[in-house]
């Protein structure tokens, strides 16, 4: 198996099947570019499955919207509903939850990662940085490879921004940004302290706001100061 090879396999891979065929393997033990490459996809399959990992409902929530429900139909009918009437009802709420549930997982409906305002970004790029993982599959060496992969796997053209002065790249992974897919760079500031920060890149389908290009926005929460801005058509939000 050559690299070209790999490639086809890693983009068309089963990813529930998680025994590896001997011949990749082989080539990623030879080659350590394709193993940073399996790496950074792997990693980012687990990312995804543990962003949308389904939850119970709070206990009692159920109730309370039956509650809720039950209340405005009184309030809108004090003489209550005939038969017919109660059966249109039931059969319109029905069909609303049911269209709910096809817009949510065919992706046409809103989903819940979508970000309102800058603030949201910040403070969910603020909440990983201070998760602390600074696992990278690339060295900075890999940047331009890395920029490429990271590009066929997210779907738009991954940029990084002018670094700080005083700033230099490490590496990177994907990652996600609360439930959106992203690109992620740990970066480390030169001098003393020597501080390290978080460098997130999306791209604007995941705004449900206007973000004119251009725009800056900076705010210190948590004890970190973040940079969230847009350029080239890109959303970046920077954390120290």
């Amino acid at each position: 198996m050559n690299c070209k090879e790999f490639h086809h396999w890693l983009n068309t891979r089963d990813i529930h099947n998680h025994t590896l065929p001997r011949e990749v393997s082989t080539h990623m033990a030879a080659c350590r570019e394709c193993e940073l490459l399996f790496a950074g996809d792997d990693a980012l399959e687990r990312d995804i499955k543990r962003a949308f990992a389904l939850e119970d409902l709070p206990r009692g929530l159920a109730d309370r919207v039956d509650a809720t429900l039950e209340h405005e139909t009184r309030r809108k009918f004090p003489g209550g509903l005939n038969k017919p009437a109660g059966i249109a009802l039931a059969s319109a709420s029905l069909l609303a939850g049911l269209l709910i549930l096809v817009l949510v997982f065919t992706g046409i409906f809103p989903s819940s990662g979508t970000f309102k305002d800058l603030n949201q970004i910040s403070r969910q790029a603020v909440t990983d940085h201070l998760k602390g993982d600074r696992r990278i599959t690339f060295e900075a060496a890999r940047a331009e490879q890395a920029l490429a992969f990271m590009t066929q796997k997210l779907g738009f053209k991954v940029l990084l921004p002018d670094l700080p002065l005083n700033a230099v790249l490490l590496g990177g992974r994907l990652c996600t940004l609360g439930d959106c897919k992203a690109a992620y760079f740990v970066i480390q500031q030169q001098g003393q302290g020597r501080a390290v920060g978080s460098l997130f890149i999306m791209n604007t389908d995941h705004l449900a706001f206007d973000m004119p290009e251009g725009s800056r926005f900076t705010t210190s929460l948590k004890g970190c100061e973040t940079r969230v801005w847009r350029d080239r058509g890109q959303v970046y939000a920077m954390v120290f």
